[in-house]
């Protein structure tokens, strides 16, 4: 790619926005932006060749360089048809990666990977080091690239969708449990472990690569490491990375094991946030940063919005947001994180999931009393929950009541009805938003708002 290239952006939202900045702070001229959405016509940029409407994609053989953003499918049949044709089909992710002048930091997994790579972000910053946080955590990293330098650090949230085609793969590679998810983007389970793979691939041998002992996924992406392997675990000891005990969190190297903070010292709500804390203690001491650092991280940080987040007590009934639970299984930890009397509100757009693990979760856990469904999914989750108290029986299931509701605060306020005082309401769909909101965010803030005026 040149600035005499003619170069499409397929997708204008906000990583395609910050491609395009990019580009044109960069001299190149030629560029058209190839968007579905025909309401985006009077808000291009002016001057700029558009593409809108159901047939963006068409034609794409005539352009020097594809830039795709994630939300479009790398096997969609239009840009495989320009792979074919010999044009160069890349990404904003790919052409981060190909001009980045310092080591990046690559975090993915099903769940997990926002906590994650922000808990990496703040030990590398609370060390003082110049470290920049981008990806699928809502900054697209292209908009930082010309302020980096050989001796500053990325911490990169990667997504399958970003790392579908990429030909290189970072220098530290968080790989967090993976299961599978976003089935209605990838054909199946087996292509969106294959998009996984890729943070692994193409390593160099003097890289770093994190796995979870504890999970069956990590036996199929061992031998894809070709650098030092750190472990994590909250079951055993390891002899490189981090693990945690009933008491401690620890960092070691070389079978060298250091106490880094308490458990009941963790600020961060749920237990299966330790699985998120220590790749970032893993990472984060590997780099050379100082125990009291990440200690103070771990001590301090309570979560990003939308994740198992605070919202309001009203009347002794506490409200949390984890509106980016859009799978089954971090419902499920959700739901494992509390003690108190429980109502879940649960629902949204279907992803193709299996919700038979989920429905169990729901009748095995006692202190779940209600369960309040919305959306698309309803129907299913609910049939889900139903085969599953029939296979469990009256013996092991809980009494559990199923509610359905048509609108989000008739949800809201019904859960309130349901929930006695000292009580929980989480909000954890494990599920996708794009049935009622314009995204996980626009769903969150909705129910902040709502549960504001309670």
């Amino acid at each position: 790619m040149n600035q005499r290239s003619s170069i499409a952006i397929l997708g204008f939202g906000v990583e395609g926005r910050a491609m395009f900045n990019y580009l044109m702070a960069h001299e190149y001229g030629n560029i058209t932006i190839c968007d579905k959405n025909v309401d985006l016509k009077d808000k291009m940029p002016e001057g700029v060749s558009v593409r809108l409407g159901e047939d963006y994609l068409n034609d794409l053989d005539d352009f020097d360089v594809i830039i795709r953003s994630p939300g479009i499918k790398y096997f969609d049949p239009h840009i495989q048809a320009a792979v074919q044709a010999g044009k160069e089909v890349t990404s904003t992710t790919a052409i981060f990666f190909d001009q980045c002048p310092c080591p990046i930091i690559g975090i993915t997994g099903t769940k997990g990977k926002g906590t994650t790579s922000m808990l990496t972000y703040l030990m590398l910053k609370e060390a003082d080091k110049d470290v920049h946080l981008g990806g699928n955590i809502g900054t697209p990293a292209i908009g930082f690239l010309d302020d980096l330098n050989k001796d500053s650090l990325v911490v990169f949230e990667l997504s399958s969708f970003q790392l579908q085609d990429m030909k290189k793969s970072p220098k530290y590679a968080v790989l967090l449990n993976t299961t599978s998810d976003h089935l209605d983007y990838h054909a199946d389970t087996g292509e969106y472990l294959t998009a996984k793979e890729s943070i692994l691939a193409n390593q160099a041998k003097d890289s770093i690569a994190v796995l979870n002992k504890d999970y069956d996924y990590a036996n199929h992406y061992k031998p894809l490491v070709k650098g030092r392997n750190l472990w994590v675990s909250v079951e055993e000891k390891v002899k490189n990375g981090a693990y945690s005990d009933e008491e401690n969190i620890y960092f070691v190297e070389d079978d060298n094991a250091t106490q880094i903070a308490k458990i009941n010292e963790v600020k961060l709500i749920g237990s299966h946030n330790l699985e998120n804390i220590l790749p970032a203690v893993a990472i984060a001491g590997t780099i050379g940063v100082d125990k009291k650092d990440i200690e103070r991280i771990i001590k301090t940080f309570d979560g990003l919005p939308h994740r198992l987040q605070f919202i309001k007590e009203v009347k002794g009934v506490k409200f949390y947001n984890d509106s980016i639970a859009t799978s089954p299984d971090p419902s499920m930890a959700a739901v494992d994180s509390f003690e108190a009397p429980l109502t879940l509100i649960a629902g949204g757009y279907d992803k193709g999931a299996d919700y038979n693990e989920w429905a169990l979760k729901i009748l095995t856990k006692k202190n779940l009393r209600t369960v309040v469904l919305i959306g698309d999914l309803a129907e299913k989750m609910e049939s889900a929950i139903s085969q599953a108290e029939e296979k469990l029986g009256e013996a092991e299931g809980s009494p559990t009541k199923v509610l359905k509701r048509n609108t989000f605060e008739e949800a809201i306020l019904d859960a309130f009805a349901e929930t006695p005082e000292n009580g929980v309401i989480i909000l954890s769909p494990a599920a996708a938003s794009f049935d009622m909101f314009k995204n996980y965010k626009d769903r969150g803030e909705q129910f902040a708002d709502i549960v504001g005026k309670l």
